[in-house]
């Protein structure tokens, strides 16, 4: 028998991202309405990297999802099987306040189900509340091992107590930290991307960690093939074959600083030499928010606010760029910047996730404080002025990031939780 490989996510489907698109795989419920996944979150993608490589593991992703009215199931062409479970709110208190958050009674009533079977628990995320329930409700007395998957520049809640805040906030915070502390004590791995990350999680956790990214696919992601194929494309988009073109992709989300880096923009309106553009989605008042501060650019052809797009479109978007600007405030480990390390694109960035770190052993790419906003168009005259800085080496990107080489390590890791935890069975 297999191990069975179970990631559950600690979100629902992001149709709010998409309100006008069908989800990749969707139902019809009986009033009309859909209910469907899309199957690029990182759970599929890890999955069906994991399964193009080894048979021995059988992988399913669950997620919670608060239009099912029902468990909906899908197994993709890659061999994952995608699970839709009802879900709704539910008011958690981490700390001491109350604090609204997903939860799904079947996710739990179906791990109940499974709890002596012969499966790796493994979920996304740090200090999410639903995550903690599940942990508390296996204890001690959990019969498979759990792994932990880090996603995002995590922090621990002792860190926290050196800003200022009100008294209740201090105490909060402790008592999530002791909270905490405790239902991680049953979890076998936690994996983080940065070596921020795996610093933070130490704080509350004193078991193994071991550093893992999400992966990008190197025999897809190339340099342009020519100077003929980047003017074509730029003609294709309408953009001037001589201006400098900035590429930032992304959801459409705070975090991500897309307004601040528009705005960076428009104070250099006077220069006729630069093009930027920015590819991705997010719900309508972020999305508004964007058009709101880009129209000014966007009449006078300096700005593309581009559609989400993936694939051979998305690449063409790399391709017709010189530049890739990562303006996030929280990263793992960008894969956006990984996927422009393989396009051979110099890169910008703010100095968040692993990619950073990457970037800085080897001396290549340009760093933007988080919140210096001046510097920012500092930088972007001097690429404008003085020409683009150096890429890093896509031989030495390929080599940490290149999806086989990232799910060999994943299988190695559950490779020794099978071992170690079913050796007697």
């Amino acid at each position: 028998m297999k191990p069975l490989i179970i990631n559950i996510m600690p979100h629902g489907p992001a149709y709010h991202f998409s309100p006008d698109e069908k989800p990749d795989v969707f139902w019809e419920k009986p009033d009309g309405s859909l209910v469907g996944f899309w199957a690029r979150e990182w759970p599929d993608l890890l999955g069906e990297e994991i399964l193009k490589l080894t048979d021995r593991y059988t992988w399913e992703v669950w997620q919670p999802d608060y239009h099912a009215d029902r468990i909906y199931s899908k197994t993709l062409d890659t061999g994952v099987t995608h699970y839709l479970f009802p879900a709704a709110d539910k008011i958690y208190r981490p700390g001491i306040r109350r604090q609204n958050g997903i939860y799904s009674g079947a996710i739990i009533e179906k791990l109940n189900s499974l709890k002596n079977d012969y499966i790796i628990l493994q979920m996304h995320g740090f200090r999410v509340p639903f995550y903690s329930e599940i942990l508390k409700r296996l204890g001690p007395q959990k019969k498979f091992p759990v792994v932990l998957t880090g996603h995002g520049m995590s922090v621990a809640p002792i860190s926290e107590l050196f800003s200022v805040h009100r008294p209740l906030t201090y105490l909060c915070l402790i008592a999530e930290q002791l909270k905490l502390r405790t239902n991680l004590s049953y979890v076998d791995i936690i994996s983080q991307q940065a070596d921020y990350a795996l610093k933070e999680i130490k704080k509350v956790y004193n078991g193994r960690v071991e550093k893992l990214t999400m992966g990008c696919d190197f025999d897809f992601w190339v340099p342009v093939p020519s100077v003929e194929v980047k003017n074509s494309i730029r003609k294709n988009i309408h953009v001037s074959p001589e201006k400098t073109v900035f590429l930032a992709t992304g959801n459409f989300v705070p975090i991500k600083q897309l307004d601040r880096l528009i705005e960076v923009f428009c104070r250099i309106s006077n220069r006729n030499d630069f093009h930027l553009i920015i590819a991705g989605h997010g719900d309508n008042t972020n999305t508004n928010l964007l058009h709101s501060l880009a129209k000014p650019l966007i009449v006078q052809k300096k700005v593309t606010l581009h559609a989400y797009v993936r694939g051979e479109r998305l690449r063409d978007l790399y391709w017709a760029s010189d530049v890739y600007v990562s303006t996030s405030t929280d990263e793992g480990s960008s894969v956006s910047v990984m996927q422009a390390m393989a396009c051979e694109l110099p890169v910008v960035t703010t100095p968040v996730g692993e990619t950073t770190e990457t970037m800085k052993r080897h001396c290549v790419g340009r760093f933007i404080p988080i919140r210096g906003y001046a510097v920012w168009a500092d930088v972007a005259v001097d690429i404008l002025n003085n020409g683009v800085h150096k890429a890093i080496g896509r031989e030495i990107a390929r080599t940490r990031y290149d999806w086989p080489n990232v799910a060999r390590s994943f299988i190695r890791l559950y490779d020794g939780l099978v071992s170690t935890c079913y050796s007697k069975s």
